[in-house]
């Protein structure tokens, strides 16, 4: 199969975290047709392949993730999603063929490269997980460095984003349930209204990034979900807010989650309610190795491709796992501008493949 088939079937066939069985068999044909090492681990889906050099070397890591989104497609694609309610809206079915055109390559060269290179194709990254169970396997231990790209609608095709430092946040959920007391709604007197108090807890959430975080720094809070109530006549004994958080560093991660505990709880004691947090860790910050980032800015510039400098993005990674123990770097691969990721009506020029895999073919063997 050509790259461009092989991305247009996983177009179509997109499933959801740790679902990705089918895709997972995809990949394991299409590595195999080529001869591919494929390891034994215990994945229920995703895999590692391996390929190994003439002449001993590096140990380093490609990761591709495989999974797609709960979303209805809405484009006019001829090989628009045929699974109702999935769709590759983050540009996964891009990755994984650069992935496997990437170890077809290398599988060619294997005389030109020295010490071995792991092919990642990991499931579950939508919900921050998978990194974990491939971490968990132990394949990665040793390795001395790990590589990514990931699909960017902001760029042309030909262009890559590349930047030491951060470039995805660490990302943070939150639940707050304020437990007021119920009663009449024509008597207000005879309880403690939790909806009157979420407002103003919501109200006082927005000063942490306004008023507490230093404007030179990146942070963001947003109450995403609010529920309470059942019905127009009656004051709820309590209210749930859900939310996230995210940050580009360690101490203002620490800080905003601090410091959005004492402002509910407060707020709330202030209406002579109660609030309880729950704050759930999800992947911290993605951050490039400088040294790896300016080999991936040099290997770009000797191809004749446009390497540009991104800005730093809200969204979360689960690659930064990875990062917390191995050097390694993402680049966003210019998939052609086109609606944002996770957008119905989000597109990804294959062409960006073939120019893809020619550079992280290149870079995983210079390495």
């Amino acid at each position: 199969m050509t790259y461009t088939e092989i991305f247009e079937h996983l177009h179509q066939n997109p499933e959801l975290s740790f679902e990705e069985f089918e895709t997972t068999a995809f990949i394991r044909k299409i590595l195999a047709d080529e001869g591919i090492e494929i390891l034994d681990l215990p994945l229920k889906s995703g895999l590692v392949a391996r390929i190994v050099g003439s002449k001993p070397g590096k140990k380093i890591a490609f990761r591709a993730d495989i999974d797609a989104l709960p979303l209805e497609e809405k484009t006019n694609l001829p090989y628009k999603s045929k699974n109702p309610g999935k769709m590759h809206a983050c540009g996964h079915d891009i990755h994984i063929s650069v992935g496997l055109e990437t170890a077809r390559l290398l599988n060619q060269k294997k005389s030109e490269l020295s010490g071995q290179v792991l092919f990642i194709f990991q499931p579950s990254e939508e919900n921050g997980k998978g990194a974990l169970e491939i971490l968990k396997t132990g394949v990665l231990d040793g390795i001395d460095a790990i590589f990514s790209l990931h699909s960017s609608p902001l760029l042309e095709v030909g262009q890559l984003g590349i930047k030491e430092g951060a470039i995805t946040a660490a990302v943070d959920l939150f639940k707050i349930i304020i437990k007021g007391k119920g009663s009449h709604g024509a008597e207000p007197q005879n309880g403690r209204d939790p909806i009157v108090a979420s407002a103003a807890v919501i109200s006082a959430l927005q000063t942490i990034v306004s008023r507490n975080v230093n404007p030179n720094d990146q942070a963001l809070v947003s109450v995403t979900h609010i529920q309470g109530g059942s019905n127009w006549n009656i004051i709820p004994e309590e209210v749930l807010l859900e939310g996230t958080i995210r940050t580009t560093n360690p101490e203002t991660r620490a800080f905003v989650s601090r410091r959005l505990t004492e402002i509910a709880r407060n707020t709330a004691a202030a209406f002579e309610e109660e609030a309880q947090v729950q704050i759930e860790n999800a992947p911290p910050c993605t951050n490039n190795d400088k040294e790896l980032a300016d080999f991936a800015w040099k290997t770009a510039e000797s191809l004749g491709l446009k390497p540009v400098r991104p800005e730093i993005t809200m969204v979360g990674e689960d690659f930064a796992f990875y990062q917390e123990k191995f050097r390694g770097i993402m680049v966003w691969l210019g998939v052609g501008k086109t609606k944002p990721l996770h957008n119905p009506e989000f597109t990804a020029n294959p062409k960006s493949i073939e120019l893809g895999a020619k550079y992280f073919s290149e870079m995983l063997i210079s390495y």
